[in-house]
């Protein structure tokens, strides 16, 4: 059994003296002598926090509900209220101390629990029986933090309170959820079957290389199969915020196959698609039909979030909700909104050190500035980047984003063997990272070699069409075109990237250098004082620093062509 007091914080910085008073007679007069009732042995005491072990699960609960009874109705300013978590399973004594998954799961339960009430994992609440005169409402399945498979839990609130917990179909996971259920085989034809239930297996395997997703497992998904649903049901069975449903009709030799992607809190459908092929190759079509649905429901239920955490109050947002509002921030292309994402990501990352999204988007985070001049220390800001990577792969080797913006950070250090090598990781972890791609552009453009960075570029814009991040991933094509001398292309390029992201510094500097290289001297000097309204105080030397041009020769080329335009030394 975990439990917490709600609010300690708040409550010792309202009146401490109270608080402590407060918390002192509560584990006098009222938690030690339950838990000496019942059996338990506290195992810690965590400040305004405790552990406790039980022999028996009946005991464990009676003595969280006697708790939490006692605590029913108090008022005043240092009253105290706790959350509870219990779990059934494994431990690990040692000197006195427990440890294991038992000790871990019971830790995650206890902040899901309302106030007043306990959280009870699906085989604490099995073992009970109807040994205890209490009711658990079922809140499904739900990802705990660092825990492998998710735990179906279930609630318990002080009587009048319960309905609270019963009706409540908010998933508790911080990352957006999804489940993907069984396709609908709508061709008649048993034979089929495989083919739908083929491509929803396979939108599962790959969705579940995203880091940012918690996709349910296929097992528990398809046990909605040829049953009449409800979207607001199945996701609160699930503990899901996203569905993925669609069908499979096939008619002589073509197939069409039918999407959607709905908001299992509101039933609004997000995205819907139908894609019509010929059946010549059966699994290259399933394949193809994967990649096209995965490459739309990953960019579009990120959307969804990032409009999600911005209808909340910012007290109310998540350590991940954080991290939307500063990728937000950073597509802003703005100097105070660059302040802002730093400013959000110091809060996630205050909130929860252990997010490694946090630290990958801070890496971004700095180079961008470091692209606008928005923080002059460019060594600075490139180690500063590279170091928040090495963090985020240091909480999750398996992150493919932390490996990209590892590889992005080492481009920009020149370092760009290593850089391949977190790039090429992280397309092996997620085959789907557009971002990933994106920054392989990078590499192939700083190198000159042109057409490798337009495909690496062409892929992860098939990814994710809408990406705030589609700026950078033209604009290493751009420089992939001037280092290759393919001037006019890059001047091209460079315009295409300014009439969606205006004031994107990169496409700015390549404009002025490829104008000035092709002897259009008059546009190259009104292209330079674009840029430096856009940059004041930017010089050649600096620009030496901040764009890792790879070989020598294209490097000194590319800096005299920003000299020519006019650019001060």
């Amino acid at each position: 059994m975990a439990t917490d007091i709600v609010g300690y914080s708040a409550l010792m910085t309202r009146n401490e003296a109270a608080t402590l008073r407060a918390l002192k007679d509560h584990r006098t007069g009222t938690f030690d002598p339950a838990v000496e009732r019942h059996r338990g042995r506290i195992v810690k005491l965590m400040g305004d926090g405790a552990l406790v072990e039980f022999a028996s699960v009946v005991d464990a609960v009676q003595c969280a509900i006697d708790l939490q009874m006692s605590g029913d109705g108090q008022t005043g300013e240092a009253a105290i209220r706790l959350r509870i978590g219990i779990h059934v399973g494994d431990i690990i004594l040692d000197d006195n101390d427990i440890f294991g998954d038992g000790v871990n799961i019971a830790a995650r339960l206890e902040p899901l629990a309302e106030t007043g009430g306990i959280c009870l994992s699906d085989i604490a609440v099995q073992s009970l029986g109807n040994r205890v005169d209490a009711t658990f409402s079922d809140q499904g399945a739900t990802q705990l933090k660092n825990i492998d498979q998710p735990v179906r839990i279930y609630k318990w609130l002080p009587p009048g309170d319960a309905s609270e917990a019963a009706t409540s179909s908010e998933p508790k996971s911080e990352k957006p959820s999804i489940a993907v259920l069984a396709f609908d085989n709508m061709s008649g034809d048993p034979e089929q079957e495989y083919f739908s239930d083929g491509i929803a297996e396979d939108i599962i395997t790959e969705l579940s290389h995203f880091r940012e997703f918690f996709v349910i497992a296929r097992n528990s998904s398809f046990t909605y199969k040829g049953k009449p649903i409800r979207v607001d049901e199945v996701c609160r069975e699930l503990g899901v915020r996203y569905l993925l449903e669609g069908s499979v009709r096939k008619a002589g030799n073509r197939v069409r196959v039918t999407a959607q992607l709905i908001n299992g809190e509101t039933g609004s459908h997000i995205w819907a698609e139908k894609y019509d092929r010929d059946l010549d190759d059966i699994f290259a079509v399933q394949d193809e039909i994967t990649g096209a649905i995965v490459a739309a429901v990953a960019p579009n239920t990120i959307g969804a979030e990032v409009r999600r955490s911005h209808s909340k109050h910012p007290e109310s947002l998540s350590a991940w909700e954080k991290v939307l509002r500063a990728r937000w921030h950073i597509g802003k292309l703005t100097e105070e909104d660059n302040m802002s994402a730093r400013r959000w990501l110091e809060q996630a990352i205050a909130t929860d050190p252990g997010l490694p999204e946090a630290y990958s988007t801070l890496a971004f985070c700095e180079l961008y500035g470091m692209l606008h001049l928005w923080r002059s220390d460019t060594q600075k800001a490139i180690a500063d980047a590279g170091e928040a990577s090495r963090k985020a792969i240091a909480l999750d080797e398996n992150d493919a984003n932390a490996h990209a913006m590892l590889g992005m950070s080492e481009c920009f250090a020149r370092d760009f063997d290593n850089a391949a090598r977190h790039l090429e990781r992280a397309i092996r972890l997620n085959p789907n990272h557009a971002n990933a791609y994106g920054i392989l552009a990078a590499i192939h453009g700083v190198a000159g070699d042109y057409d490798a960075a337009k495909a690496s570029a062409d892929r992860a814009i098939q990814l994710s069409p809408q990406d705030p991040l589609k700026s950078f991933w033209l604009g290493v094509v751009g420089i992939g075109a001037f280092v290759s001398e393919r001037y006019q292309d890059c001047v091209d390029i460079s315009r295409q990237v300014l009439a969606e992201f205006p004031g994107y510094a990169s496409s700015m500097r390549q404009e002025t250098a490829s104008l000035a290289m092709m002897g259009r001297d008059q546009e190259a000097k009104q292209a330079c004082e674009r840029l430096l309204q856009r940059m004041p105080g930017l010089t050649v030397s600096q620009v030496r620093h901040m764009v890792p041009v790879r070989y020598p020769d294209d490097h000194e080329r590319w800096l005299e062509g920003l000299r020519r335009a006019g650019l001060p030394e």
